[in-house]
This record gives structure tokens, C-alpha cells and sequence, in this order.
């Protein structure tokens, strides 16, 4: 759900719930599933990756402001950049383990591994690196905060 101070409550709370209101806003026409399928890209203009291998990062970019999600799966090995993002972003790694460099030639470093959590500020370039034996997948949700943005 996206952000919204409009909320209908149909069950499951003990806050009122507004059957009648629910109702009249949903739409009964059948669509395919695709229709509903945000479709992943290799990167776009903002998120720029740079590798000497081919991108191993997919971008999930759906069409609304909220955010948008980077999906990076890495071998055993592998290394990643990403350039900085104009906003903050979270990660969670989701597969595997390694290592998620950041600042000025990378001098600063984390180890991560799975149910990992952490923060991204904005402006901040990252690089991930996989260890282990398995791949390290990480999902890394942002919003991308541009000049007139609150």
C-alpha cells in the first residue's frame, strides 16, 4: 500500500470497519496477471552499476513514487558497485554472505549474511562482495530524492 491517510478497514481490528465504503471502491473486472506484474529492468539511469562482468543487479520499479527495490544476486566471488542513489535505502540479505563496502575507495566495510539488515544513506556508493560457497542475494529498497523533494 502506498502512503496514504486514506485507509477502509474491512476486518481484523477492533477499529471501525466500513463494509459498505470497501465495497463501493473495489472494481469487479477480471484482468490477466500480468497486468498487475511490474516488470524488471537491468538498471536505468539513476542506478547506475558498474562491473566488468555482466550486471548481476535487476531493478523492480513500480509505477508510483513510494520506492523501488534492487534485487542483487552474486556468485561466490563476485563483486557489485553501485553508484550512489539521491535518497536513503534499506537492504536485507536474503541468501548467502559477504561483505558491503562503502565511503571513499570502500575503507569502511560491514560482513553481512542472511536476515542481515542495514541502512544505506543518500549519496552513499556501495559495493557488495559474496563469500561462501553459496550465492549472496540482497533486496535493497530506495526512493530516489531529487532537487524540489521534500
Amino acid at each position: 500500500m502506498a502512503n496514504s491517510d486514506n485507509v477502509i478497514r474491512a476486518g481484523l481490528t477492533p477499529k471501525l470497519r466500513d463494509i459498505p465504503n470497501l465495497i463501493s471502491n473495489l472494481t469487479y473486472t477480471a484482468s490477466p496477471p500480468s497486468k498487475h506484474v511490474v516488470e524488471p529492468k537491468l538498471k536505468n539511469s539513476s542506478v547506475s552499476v558498474s562491473v566488468s562482468q555482466p550486471s548481476v543487479s535487476t531493478l523492480y520499479d513500480p509505477p508510483i513514487p513510494e520506492f523501488s527495490v534492487i534485487q542483487v544476486k552474486l556468485p561466490s566471488g563476485g563483486k557489485e558497485g553501485h553508484d550512489d542513489i539521491g535518497g536513503p535505502s534499506i537492504a536485507i540479505i536474503t541468501e548467502g554472505k559477504g561483505k558491503v563496502s562503502w565511503g571513499r575507495g570502500g575503507v569502511e566495510s560491514l560482513d553481512i549474511g542472511l536476515g542481515d539488515v542495514f541502512f544505506v544513506g543518500a549519496g552513499t556508493r556501495v559495493e557488495f562482495e559474496a563469500s561462501g560457497v553459496e550465492e549472496l542475494v540482497v533486496y535493497r529498497a530506495f526512493i530516489e530524492i531529487g532537487e524540489g523533494d521534500g
